[in-house]
């Protein structure tokens, strides 16, 4: 590369470079040179407007019990309160509230599954 002179250009070390395609995604990637001469290579992350969305710890809990209810029920059972306290770790009225937050969640997924399948086999 040349400046307007003919000269060769000077290219800043904090100045990113742009290189070829990353791989077979069709991605470009980005080097970077610091003042110290560190080199690092990275597939840009696209920019969103949106923020990034992390999992809810006590949804987590809640699917968790969920799963335990489930497996209760299979088994014939019946998982309480106190139980699920002890193995969350957390107060007994806590374990209460996950066990009703979590035969919430058993209900509205039960529902969603049956509208589901009503309306695949209606479309039929």
């Amino acid at each position: 590369m040349t400046d307007a002179d003919g000269a060769p250009a000077v290219r800043s070390l904090e100045q990113p470079v742009l290189a070829a395609l990353a791989g077979t995604d069709g991605r470009d990637w980005v080097a970077e040179v610091t003042a110290s001469r560190e080199a690092t290579a990275r597939v840009p992350q696209e920019e969103t407007d949106e923020e990034p969305v992390e999992a809810d710890p006590i949804q987590r809990e809640i699917e968790l019990v969920a799963s335990w209810l489930t497996e209760g029920e299979e088994t014939g059972k019946r998982r309480s309160g106190a139980e699920v306290a002890r193995r969350l770790e957390v107060s007994p009225k806590t374990g209460q509230r996950r066990v009703l937050d979590a035969q919430k969640y058993l209900e509205e997924q039960r529902r969603q599954h049956g509208r589901t399948h009503l309306r695949s086999v209606g479309s039929s």
